[in-house]
């Protein structure tokens, strides 16, 4: 690779995926804050974006820090076969658990907008709890073939010949079809019987502000998914391809630059900007955060405000005790 697309890399590196990872972790710990309170709890998309945010915290922690470790260090992968079995598969577990949370979350959407009274029950708190947990007992389960495939050989950590084409398939349409699709397909029937799910829950006296939210939240967040990742699963099917052929230098450093581009610097953007999509994409979710933190200023003002008074009041006593005595 030249000096000046390495220069670029690793400067994306320490202070692109840096942003990503300090607004990323705030952010996040927001939309926590926010999903988690009494009246957000009773919303079963709500607890679905509550987990996909605490998972979020954990891809970009997990995900980020160790790229940016190795840009001073030794990359562990090179002298530890267990962090070389683990890294992908844990990292790429975490994602595919808060992707698969999104797809629930736009089906739990399309399900509160259909006729059907079955689809419609499946919109429930305790539904979306099991669920929940289900994604994170199973994912762990199925993306179990990476450790095999990864092979650590000669203090390299890589997926030789017919393991890296399995892992690239894989990827493909795991992670790069079947998500998008999925989410694309579920928003665009929700918006299809938007109309009708307003009619019927105006009918029924039923505030809608959280619902069209939670629908633009979504909607907004799949559409930067679509952006953020269509380009992995590609670049990884295409350098298992040609993997082993005759390349030119330039071709080799355009490559490895596409490569970190798609299987890193994008990969994490959608994770970490997820508090930010929301902001711009819901007015109530812009209103909702502006009330909680005026409301808990006003809690810590208050404090201090309900302590002062008892030891001014105290003081006063005290004195008053005093000219009495004399």
């Amino acid at each position: 690779m030249s000096p000046s697309l390495v220069d670029v890399r690793v400067s994306m590196t320490r202070y692109g995926m840096s942003t990503f990872l300090v607004l990323g972790v705030i952010g996040n710990l927001i939309n926590v804050l926010m999903f988690a309170r009494r009246e957000s709890l009773r919303n079963s998309c709500s607890l679905y974006l509550l987990t996909a945010s605490v998972i979020n915290i954990l891809s970009i922690l997990w995900g980020i820090i160790p790229s940016l470790y190795i840009l001073d260090h030794t990359d562990p992968s090179t002298y530890s076969v267990v962090y070389c079995k683990l890294r992908l598969y844990t990292i790429h577990t975490i994602l595919m658990i808060g992707r698969s949370l999104v797809v629930v979350a736009c089906f739990d959407r399309y399900a509160l907008c259909s006729h059907s009274t079955r689809l419609r029950s499946f919109c429930q708190t305790k539904i979306a709890v099991r669920v929940s947990l289900a994604h994170i007992i199973i994912w762990p389960l199925v993306t179990i073939h990476i450790p095999f495939l990864q092979q650590y050989i000669q203090n390299k950590c890589y997926m030789p010949g017919i393991n890296d084409i399995i892992y690239a398939s894989y990827s493909t349409v795991v992670a790069g079809i079947l998500p998008p699709v999925l989410m694309s397909m579920f928003s665009i029937l929700t918006m299809r019987h938007r109309r009708e799910l307003l009619t019927r829950l105006h009918a029924a006296g039923v505030n809608t502000k959280r619902d069209n939210a939670f629908m633009a939240m979504l909607l907004s967040q799949v559409i930067i998914y679509v952006i953020t990742t269509g380009m992995y699963p590609a670049m990884t099917l295409y350098l298992s391809i040609i993997d082993g052929r005759a390349k030119s230098i330039s071709q080799q450093q355009i490559e490895t630059f596409l490569n970190f581009i798609a299987g890193s610097f994008l990969i994490y953007l959608n994770p970490a900007s997820t508090f930010f999509i929301y902001v711009l994409a819901a007015k109530a979710f812009r209103r909702d955060c502006k009330d909680t933190f005026i409301k808990q200023f006003k809690r810590l003002i208050g404090q201090r405000t309900r302590i002062e008074p008892r030891t001014v009041h105290t003081h006063n006593i005290m004195c008053v005790n005093q000219n009495a005595r004399v």
